[in-house]
């Protein structure tokens, strides 16, 4: 089965529908938003049933039985303070969720540049091949006419062999790097991966002090956090409210028989209702304190994890700008001298070799070198790209929202 992507972007969104690892935290955030209207609700009322087996003889009639109705009520506000429990830690749910989009994109985007580097390496390595082969024949040609020493034939076919032997490599590569980016995809079936020509290279790059700014704001590993310290602020608003008394109501029905023998009563045998308050107080306070200490050392616990994680993340940008601008500067080095350099030094040689075999040897070095340059032009590009790539990861900019 074969694909077509325009372009990598049609590749993450890929990723983003298939991914079983985005479905499961996307469905243990809808499985977040049910816990609200659990925990905002009302405890159940409570029904019982009493049936007397030796009647109460009252002035009216025995009672017979009774059904009581009981509904307990927390304390002001405490159904509130469970609901916005529940959403702090919904929204955080929503932040793993999130978390794991943007770094499934990160990991296709990776994965399809390291593609990209390999596919062009191979290319650049079987360009080079062909002109190892030629110079075999050249050599082989002086040879023969001993105008070239059997040195530089085999000098040649040195190169040519391990030069095969790379492209081997590099093929053999590829079979594992489509097979992850089809693993991220989650493809039922090997698919061809097919990937655009050219890979235009990033030059500009927002300053390190925005980019900070973005971080703090939109990372969604710190946004989970703070998530996490309003249900801890909220928890512990709850606990207070624990250690307030609840109360209930409810109303008795008893059903009470006929007195036998009275035939003038007013009422004889009239059922009675009965209507009931109900307090609960909370006498050890111990638990209920212990209950508001925790919920503190919690929102300091968070607090603590927000301010290492922002710093970890920070380092994080730091490194990536740092690799992203000595890439840029390898790129830039190797596309606009270093291969142009060498380029100019072979043709020299090789029309000097027409006439002086003397500099063999060091046509094959330098080709070798430009070979090195080539390879390392695409990887410096590659890395670039990476790293820009891993900065937009940090920074939370594939990040959607609720309503989406």
């Amino acid at each position: 089965m074969s694909v077509t992507a325009q372009s990598i972007e049609d590749y993450q969104q890929m990723a983003a529908e298939n991914n079983p690892e985005v479905r499961a935290a996307f469905q243990q955030y809808l499985s977040s938003l049910e816990v609200e209207s659990q925990v905002g609700a009302l405890p159940d009322p409570e029904v019982a049933f009493a049936y007397f087996i030796s009647p109460i003889e009252t002035r009216l009639g025995p009672q017979q039985a009774r059904i009581s109705l009981t509904q307990m009520f927390p304390w002001f506000g405490s159904l509130s303070d469970n609901r916005s429990v529940s959403e702090a830690r919904a929204k955080a749910q929503y932040e793993v969720f999130r978390e794991t989009r943007n770094r499934l994109f990160f990991q296709t985007e990776k994965s399809l540049l390291e593609l990209y580097e390999l596919e062009q390496s191979l290319s650049i390595a079987k360009e080079n091949l062909d002109i190892l082969n030629s110079l075999v024949e050249i050599s082989l040609r002086r040879y023969e006419t001993d105008q070239a020493s059997q040195v530089d034939v085999l000098r040649a076919q040195i190169e040519q062999e391990d030069l095969k032997t790379q492209i081997a490599l590099l093929e053999d590569n590829r079979k594992v790097l489509v097979q992850k980016v089809n693993e991220l995809l989650n493809a039922k079936e090997e698919q061809e991966v097919v990937l655009p020509d050219t890979l235009i290279p990033q030059t500009d790059i927002e300053s390190e002090s925005e980019l900070k700014n973005q971080l703090v704001q939109q990372n969604p590993a710190l946004n989970r956090l703070r998530y996490r310290e309003d249900s801890a602020r909220e928890m512990k608003a709850l606990a207070a409210k624990d250690g307030k008394p609840s109360f209930g109501v409810g109303v008795d029905y008893i059903f009470t028989g006929e007195r036998s023998g009275v035939t003038n009563l007013t009422n004889n045998g009239k059922d009675a209702i009965m209507a009931r308050a109900s307090f609960k107080i909370p006498l050890f306070r111990n638990k209920y304190n212990a209950k508001v200490d925790q919920a503190e050392l919690n929102i300091q616990a968070v607090q603590s994890q927000i301010i290492d994680k922002e710093n970890k993340l920070e380092t994080d940008l730091t490194s990536s700008l740092r690799d992203f601008y000595d890439a840029q500067r390898r790129y830039e080095l190797y596309d606009q001298k270093q291969i142009q350099r060498v380029n100019q030094a072979l043709n020299i040689m090789t029309q000097k070799y027409a006439t002086d075999s003397s500099n063999f040897e060091e046509i094959l070095r330098m080709q070798r070198k430009l070979l090195d340059y080539q390879l390392s032009r695409i990887q410096a590009l590659v890395d670039m790209q990476v790293s820009s790539a891993y900065i937009d990861y940090l920074t939370g900019k594939n990040n959607i929202n609720l309503n989406k």
